[in-house]
């Protein structure tokens, strides 16, 4: 009998400890596009974000450049965007997979002026590598984008993306 209470309050101080650990989390990633109309986007962004239960909330810092067919880059070829997104563990961890798979959404704005200012919409899957732990794990994501151009004389952007991260 003292083995098992023993037993009870060692399983719930680690379920008690797994509680406590901070629901932030940073993410650094880079990514890239497929080519679309003349333009191949790819870049690096920064997200910082919070889980409440399966639900995570993000907030977005993307540098994005857009390489021309004539892959010469210049100053007006890049942008920054800062935005927010929402995501829910479709598969999240458990005891025999330590893995999540999350989907997610987002939308980022442009800041400053650019020949490529844009609003950016975002869908994807992302696979997170044992994502409570408080040490580096690997972020992989896949999904679709829609850039909407404020140039006239740019196509609205359609494309799939892939990026690969890092979370702490």
């Amino acid at each position: 009998m003292l083995m098992y209470f023993g037993t009870t309050i060692q399983m719930h101080a680690e379920t008690k400890e797994a509680t406590w650990a901070t629901p932030l989390h940073i993410e650094v990633s880079m990514g890239g596009s497929s080519p679309h109309k003349e333009i191949l986007p790819f870049g690096t962004a920064l997200d910082v974000n919070y889980r409440i239960k399966r639900f995570s909330i993000h907030t977005l810092l993307e540098g994005t450049y857009f390489l021309p067919k004539q892959n010469i880059t210049k100053n007006y070829n890049q942008t920054a965007n800062l935005g927010g997104g929402i995501g829910f563990e479709i598969l999240p961890e458990d005891i025999n997979n330590r893995s999540v798979f999350e989907v997610r959404a987002s939308v980022t704005r442009s800041l400053g002026s650019s020949d490529y200012r844009n609003t950016d919409c975002k869908i994807g899957i992302y696979w997170l590598a044992n994502p409570y732990r408080r040490s580096m794990t690997p972020t992989v994501g896949f999904g679709y984008c829609l850039r909407n151009f404020s140039n006239q004389d740019l196509h609205t952007y359609n494309g799939m993306y892939v990026s690969i991260g890092v979370r702490f």
